[in-house]
């Protein structure tokens, strides 16, 4: 079996427990980030809503909210689904930061040095 090549430019780390993605429609952990995006679960209803490519980064234990980062979806699949009486899935959206400012990419920095546990 041939191994595929990194596609990544950014190392990925797994933040802190309790960090959450956060917009006006969804709240879910994220289980990886980097300077180039990061990947979050979240909940769904089978209605498929859309969500906004906003997203802020909120660490409540630590205080710390990073707002407003523009993002681009690279992918949203179904990690496990509901049962048929509740028809709500977990779903894992893979996203990429697109035009951050450069006090976004200095608090994005800081947050990974500071609130990251380890490589991925």
């Amino acid at each position: 079996m041939i191994a595929q090549k990194e596609r990544r430019q950014h190392t990925r780390f797994h933040p802190k427990d309790g960090t959450m993605a956060v917009n006006h429609h969804v709240l879910g952990p994220i289980v990886n980030i980097s300077m180039g995006g990061l990947a979050f679960r979240y909940m769904n209803e089978t209605t498929n809503k859309e969500i906004s490519d906003i997203l802020g980064i909120f660490l409540g234990s630590d205080n710390v909210l990073i707002e407003e980062l523009t993002t681009k979806v690279i992918s949203d699949k179904i990690v496990s689904s509901g049962s048929t009486f509740l028809q709500i899935s977990t779903r894992q959206r893979s996203i990429q930061f697109t035009d951050l400012t450069k006090p976004q990419r200095i608090q994005l920095e800081d947050f990974i040095n500071n609130n990251a546990l380890k490589r991925y």
